[in-house]
């Protein structure tokens, strides 16, 4: 069912969470926060700077996708959130016929879950659309203007020089 204008708008402003359905498992994206972006960000960084060969697009493509695990790590954080990426559960052990009771805190790593359902679940084309659907959300302008007025800021900033001063002469 297609929805209208109005409808998008309206959850666009009140910043609803967007549902993403990876294999039978439905998440809700939230509005990213600084943190989210700054972790996408240190993961983008980290694939392969290459410019592919628009004439051998297939080969030069294979050549890199040896390195393109982390395309998983990047879509999971962004849905998961800079909050969510780990998480604890508690467990009990129960010993001596259910007289002693062990609780154990158990860490689960999220973004290698998802990250690893992401690459084996979805073929290239839905993952595209799963990144193309959730960055349309993302806010990006707004980081890049809050990011660009900083670096403003920065430049714009006068350095002191330091100056020596001999004393005695």
């Amino acid at each position: 069912m297609r929805k209208t204008i109005e409808q998008n708008a309206s959850k666009t402003i009140l910043q609803a969470p967007k549902e993403v359905k990876v294999g039978d498992t439905v998440y809700e994206v939230a509005p990213p926060t600084m943190a989210t972006l700054i972790l996408a960000s240190e993961l983008i960084s980290q694939l392969p700077a290459t410019k592919l060969d628009n004439n051998n697009i297939l080969f030069e493509t294979l050549s890199i996708a040896k390195d393109c695990r982390l395309v998983g790590d990047i879509v999971a954080t962004i849905i998961l959130g800079a909050r969510n990426l780990t998480s604890e559960k508690e467990t009990v052990k129960t010993h001596c016929f259910g007289f002693l009771k062990k609780k154990k805190t158990v860490h689960i790593n999220n973004l290698s879950e998802l990250s690893k359902k992401l690459i084996e679940e979805l073929s290239p084309a839905e993952l595209n659309n799963v990144f193309a659907e959730i960055l349309k959300t993302m806010q990006i302008s707004d980081f890049f203007g809050l990011t660009s007025s900083l670096l403003e800021i920065n430049l714009l900033r006068q350095t002191r020089e330091e100056e020596t001063i001999v004393f005695g002469l």
